[in-house]
């Protein structure tokens, strides 16, 4: 069987993939970068596209080439620059609907919400709910799988922030009585190949979640233990009325590319619970079999840089922007420091202007991880000229040049750290 799946590298998509092709089917992913694609999963082909430009259904007509089964495990939180929630999770994949229905391709699985709904109040729920809704009305062999909070091995999006939370030294939440049910990425995989094989019943809608209904401070608790860490000594639920401004930094930071999971739709929804409502409800493995293999310290350590990464950017971003400032208003003062003749202030506008061009680019996500390499390379550069030109800066009460050392870390820690997926 070739299965097509839809958001084949993401962190449901590309688990996905890895289950099919464990069963012996042909598998074909289909993202914004199949290079990146062929990178993480590269015994699967791969197909290149934008689902913003994938309007009609003739648009898919190459792309189901050959394809028995579809897989839609894409989506996205909020609407963001090239990504309008209207296009890519409704329009897009009523496209694709339709395509198969004149291509007569019979087995569609979605991966959808509980909760998602033409009338849901988020853009996120309703654009999932419309492109549901669609689905049903279709004459195909469709599925609808709506996982709760999605545990697996890695970790991305709200699996993450709940890892990172569990790391820091107290309890850290907001809307900590609020439920938070919990579904095993292994759990959701095979549910899709099941349905996709026929296992499961065809037009059926289910919400696949662990029996418990634990609140989210229960959850993060249980990440905690599953890291290996002790009790937190101290347990702080935060009014949501102070995570709320944190929520709209996050939703600017949107717009730069950044795709965190603190931003307002993700707030709304832990506020509203994470629950299976009225839907059928597929149970899965329990919350003791999910947490049944210990975390590794690879696990650890990234749930403790989840949260300072953020931080890492802004403060590598306010160093660079603010030393190019600097240089620039006082560019007299530097070329005096150098002494060099009379190209000094040349120079020292355009270092100035290397600094204000790097701290830029460092807050826009496409460009960040070049932005942190060009940073260390620069400041590898700046020390070797400020060694030979002044080296008495060596000596310097201030230590100019020795502070140009931790900088030039901190961007490879961010270069590091700034993997796409």
């Amino acid at each position: 069987m070739r299965v097509l799946v839809i958001g084949g590298y993401g962190f449901i998509g590309r688990a996905v993939g890895e289950t099919f092709l464990q069963r012996g089917h042909d598998v074909v992913g289909w993202g914004r970068s199949a290079e990146l694609g062929r990178r993480l999963l590269p015994a699967a082909d791969w197909i290149e596209g934008n689902l913003s430009r994938m309007q009609d259904a003739p648009s898919w007509r190459d792309v189901l080439e050959g394809v028995d089964v579809v897989i839609n495990a894409s989506g996205a939180l909020q609407d963001a620059p090239g990504v309008d929630l209207a296009r890519v999770q409704g329009q897009a994949i009523v496209a694709l609907i339709d395509a198969c229905m004149a291509r007569g391709i019979r087995r569609f699985v979605q991966i959808s919400a509980p909760g998602a709904t033409a009338a849901a109040d988020t853009r996120f729920m309703s654009t999932k709910g419309s492109a549901d809704a669609h689905l049903r009305a279709s004459g195909l062999d469709w599925v609808i799988l709506r996982p709760t909070l999605v545990i697996g091995r890695n970790s991305y999006g709200g699996t993450a922030l709940i890892r990172a939370l569990a790391a820091l030294p107290i309890q850290l939440t907001v809307y900590g009585a609020s439920v938070v049910q919990c579904v095993a990425l292994d759990d959701v995989t095979l549910a899709c190949a099941d349905a996709a094989e026929g296992r499961l019943a065809a037009r059926s809608d289910l919400v696949l979640t662990a029996p418990e209904t634990p609140t989210l401070s229960e959850v993060v608790a249980l990440h905690r233990r599953w890291l290996g860490l002790p009790p937190a000594w101290l347990s702080i639920d935060l009014p949501a009325a102070l995570a709320i401004p944190l929520a709209w930094v996050a939703d600017a930071a949107g717009w730069l590319g950044w795709r965190s999971p603190l931003r307002s739709t993700a707030l709304h929804v832990v506020g509203r619970g994470l629950v299976a409502g009225d839907v059928t409800v597929h149970r899965t493995r329990p919350l003791a079999q999910i947490f049944a293999h210990p975390a590794g310290m690879q696990d650890r350590v990234w749930a403790r840089l989840f949260l300072l990464q953020p931080l890492i950017i802004l403060t590598l971003a306010t160093l660079w922007i603010g030393s190019g400032a600097v240089g620039w208003i006082e560019t007299d003062r530097a070329a005096a420091i150098l002494s060099r003749g009379g190209h000094d202030a040349a120079l020292v506008r355009g270092c100035s202007i290397v600094d204000l061009l790097l701290g830029t680019a460092i807050l826009m996500r496409a460009w960040a991880r070049a932005a942190a390499i060009g940073m260390a390379v620069v400041s590898a550069a700046y020390l070797i000229a400020g060694s030979i030109l002044t080296p008495g800066l060596w000596l310097d009460p201030l230590a100019p040049l020795l502070k140009i050392g931790p900088a030039f870390l901190l961007a490879l820690v961010a270069a590091a750290t700034l993997d796409r997926r």
